[in-house]
Protein backbone atom coordinates (compact mmCIF):
# COMPACT_ATOMS: atom_id res chain seq x y z
CA UNK A 1 0.00 0.00 0.00
CA UNK A 2 1.42 3.37 -1.01
CA UNK A 3 0.88 6.90 0.35
CA UNK A 4 -1.87 7.58 -2.18
CA UNK A 5 -3.76 4.44 -1.10
CA UNK A 6 -2.87 2.58 -4.31
CA UNK A 7 -2.05 -1.07 -3.93
CA UNK A 8 -0.33 -2.96 -6.70
CA UNK A 9 2.86 -4.58 -7.90
CA UNK A 10 5.73 -2.10 -7.76
CA UNK A 11 9.45 -2.43 -7.53
CA UNK A 12 10.89 -0.84 -4.42
CA UNK A 13 14.56 -0.39 -3.61
CA UNK A 14 16.01 -0.89 -0.14
CA UNK A 15 18.35 2.00 0.70
CA UNK A 16 19.74 1.00 4.08
CA UNK A 17 21.17 -2.00 5.91
CA UNK A 18 19.15 -1.94 9.11
CA UNK A 19 20.28 -3.45 12.38
CA UNK A 20 17.97 -5.97 14.03
CA UNK A 21 15.22 -3.59 15.21
CA UNK A 22 15.79 -0.66 12.84
CA UNK A 23 13.30 0.15 10.10
CA UNK A 24 13.85 -0.62 6.44
CA UNK A 25 13.79 2.42 4.12
CA UNK A 26 12.59 2.03 0.55
CA UNK A 27 11.91 4.20 -2.48
CA UNK A 28 9.58 3.14 -5.27
CA UNK A 29 10.26 3.02 -8.97
CA UNK A 30 8.38 3.55 -12.19
CA UNK A 31 9.01 2.57 -15.77
CA UNK A 32 6.47 5.12 -17.00
CA UNK A 33 8.48 7.94 -18.56
CA UNK A 34 5.70 10.57 -18.79
CA UNK A 35 7.66 13.86 -18.83
CA UNK A 36 10.70 12.46 -17.02
CA UNK A 37 14.04 13.01 -18.74
CA UNK A 38 16.05 9.92 -19.70
CA UNK A 39 19.29 11.33 -18.29
CA UNK A 40 21.31 8.61 -16.55
CA UNK A 41 21.85 9.06 -12.82
CA UNK A 42 20.67 11.84 -10.53
CA UNK A 43 17.99 14.20 -11.78
CA UNK A 44 18.16 16.48 -8.77
CA UNK A 45 15.61 19.07 -9.86
CA UNK A 46 12.88 16.39 -10.12
CA UNK A 47 14.00 14.20 -7.20
CA UNK A 48 14.53 11.26 -9.54
CA UNK A 49 17.31 8.83 -10.32
CA UNK A 50 17.29 7.26 -13.78
CA UNK A 51 18.57 3.77 -14.58
CA UNK A 52 18.59 2.82 -18.27
CA UNK A 53 17.22 -0.57 -19.27
CA UNK A 54 19.71 -3.37 -18.75
CA UNK A 55 22.14 -1.30 -16.63
CA UNK A 56 21.12 -3.21 -13.53
CA UNK A 57 18.39 -5.66 -12.60
CA UNK A 58 15.74 -3.58 -14.42
CA UNK A 59 14.74 -4.74 -17.90
CA UNK A 60 13.04 -1.41 -18.72
CA UNK A 61 14.14 2.21 -18.32
CA UNK A 62 13.45 2.94 -14.65
CA UNK A 63 13.02 6.15 -12.67
CA UNK A 64 13.51 5.96 -8.91
CA UNK A 65 11.18 8.37 -7.15
CA UNK A 66 13.14 10.00 -4.34
CA UNK A 67 10.43 12.35 -3.10
CA UNK A 68 8.77 9.64 -0.99
CA UNK A 69 10.53 7.36 1.48
CA UNK A 70 8.70 4.26 2.67
CA UNK A 71 9.49 2.90 6.11
CA UNK A 72 8.74 -0.68 7.12
CA UNK A 73 9.42 -2.22 10.51
CA UNK A 74 11.18 -5.61 10.64
CA UNK A 75 7.83 -7.19 11.64
CA UNK A 76 6.11 -5.66 8.62
CA UNK A 77 8.79 -7.11 6.35
CA UNK A 78 8.78 -10.53 8.03
CA UNK A 79 4.99 -10.84 7.99
CA UNK A 80 4.32 -9.47 4.51
CA UNK A 81 3.90 -12.19 1.88
CA UNK A 82 3.56 -9.59 -0.90
CA UNK A 83 7.11 -8.24 -0.56
CA UNK A 84 9.47 -10.50 -2.46
CA UNK A 85 13.08 -10.24 -3.58
CA UNK A 86 13.08 -9.93 -7.37
CA UNK A 87 16.63 -8.75 -7.99
CA UNK A 88 19.38 -6.55 -6.63
CA UNK A 89 21.05 -3.24 -7.34
CA UNK A 90 24.79 -3.06 -6.69
CA UNK A 91 26.13 -1.21 -3.65
CA UNK A 92 27.79 1.51 -5.73
CA UNK A 93 24.47 2.37 -7.37
CA UNK A 94 22.69 2.37 -3.99
CA UNK A 95 25.29 4.90 -2.77
CA UNK A 96 24.62 7.03 -5.86
CA UNK A 97 20.86 6.85 -5.23
CA UNK A 98 21.27 7.82 -1.55
CA UNK A 99 23.58 10.71 -2.52
CA UNK A 100 20.99 11.88 -5.04
CA UNK A 101 18.28 11.61 -2.38
CA UNK A 102 20.30 13.89 -0.09
CA UNK A 103 21.00 16.35 -2.93
CA UNK A 104 17.33 16.47 -3.90
CA UNK A 105 15.43 16.08 -0.65
CA UNK A 106 17.75 16.62 2.33
CA UNK A 107 15.49 19.21 4.00
CA UNK A 108 12.55 16.77 3.75
CA UNK A 109 14.34 13.74 5.22
CA UNK A 110 13.54 12.99 8.87
CA UNK A 111 16.56 13.04 11.19
CA UNK A 112 16.24 9.36 12.07
CA UNK A 113 16.13 8.49 8.36
CA UNK A 114 19.27 10.54 7.74
CA UNK A 115 21.08 8.51 10.42
CA UNK A 116 19.84 5.23 8.93
CA UNK A 117 20.94 6.25 5.43
CA UNK A 118 24.22 7.89 6.41
CA UNK A 119 25.53 6.70 9.74
CA UNK A 120 27.84 9.26 11.43
CA UNK A 121 31.09 7.62 10.24
CA UNK A 122 29.89 7.48 6.64
CA UNK A 123 28.84 11.14 6.83
CA UNK A 124 32.32 12.10 8.11
CA UNK A 125 34.01 10.11 5.36
CA UNK A 126 31.86 11.82 2.71
CA UNK A 127 32.82 15.28 4.03
CA UNK A 128 36.49 14.29 4.05
CA UNK A 129 36.22 13.00 0.48
CA UNK A 130 34.56 16.27 -0.64
CA UNK A 131 37.35 18.28 1.02
CA UNK A 132 40.06 16.37 -0.85
CA UNK A 133 38.12 16.46 -4.13
CA UNK A 134 37.94 20.28 -3.92
CA UNK A 135 41.73 20.52 -3.52
CA UNK A 136 42.30 18.77 -6.86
Amino acid sequence: MFHNGFAGKKYIILLNSPAKKEPYLFVKTTSQQKDNPARTGCIRELSLFFIPAGKSFFKKDTWIQLYELYEFTPDEIDNNKEITLEGSVDVKMIDEIVNCLFLSEESNIAGIHKELLRPPLQDSLLKLKEKFDKKR
